[in-house]
């Protein structure tokens, strides 16, 4: 395993809608071994339950809306705390709101967890494209063009914020999500050879 593997157990990615966070992880999981953890897997699971809180999230979901950070935070703490030192994760979609990313931060730092965070920037033209063909392949439905409207509103007034906490920390890996998905892993893991 690559130097930086050792050094990094946990990895955050980060990116617009349709950015390639969740084809990222599955390449960086097959290269490191390390486990994963999709906030967005986990609340469409979630939403499948009969019950209240499983309508609450179809209800915020089925919107093009976040999560409340507190939920999401409980969601990503539950996924590491258990974890032995030396096991890695990869989360994404995590620390979506300046204060999820905060209690990301405090979190890794108290299980004394170093980490980066890998954003993957694309344009708001080519988030588009990609989530209108992925609507036609996959069928989400939060893949229409109006859902990705709100989203990418979403995105800018909230999640973009959360960018700057990473930066502050010295924590922010930032790649061109604009490349073929072997190129962008490529880019992502010669970086990562440099940290």
């Amino acid at each position: 395993m690559k130097k930086c593997f050792e050094k990094y157990k946990t990895f955050v990615m980060l990116g617009k809608p349709g950015s390639g966070k969740g084809t990222q992880t599955r390449f960086l999981a097959k290269e490191t071994g390390f486990n994963t953890f999709s906030t967005g897997d986990k609340f469409r699971e979630l939403q499948k339950a009969d019950t209240p809180l499983g309508h609450r999230i179809a209800d915020i979901m089925d919107n093009g809306h976040l999560m409340p950070y507190w939920f999401a935070g409980f969601l990503f703490q539950e996924a590491v705390i258990y974890l032995p030192q030396d096991t890695g994760i990869i989360y994404e979609g995590a620390a979506r709101k300046v204060p999820e990313a905060e209690l990301f931060h405090d979190v890794m730092g108290w299980l004394e967890r170093s980490y980066k965070a890998i954003y993957l920037d694309i344009s708001h033209e080519e988030s588009m494209k990609r989530l209108l063909k992925r609507k036609d392949i996959e069928g989400r439905a939060d893949d229409e063009e109006s859902k990705i409207q709100t989203r990418l509103s979403v995105y800018e007034k909230e999640i973009k914020p959360t960018l700057d906490v990473f930066k502050n920390h010295g924590t922010f890996l930032e790649i061109n999500g604009e490349q073929t998905p072997e190129q962008v892993f490529e880019e992502i893991m010669k970086k990562m050879e440099e940290e």
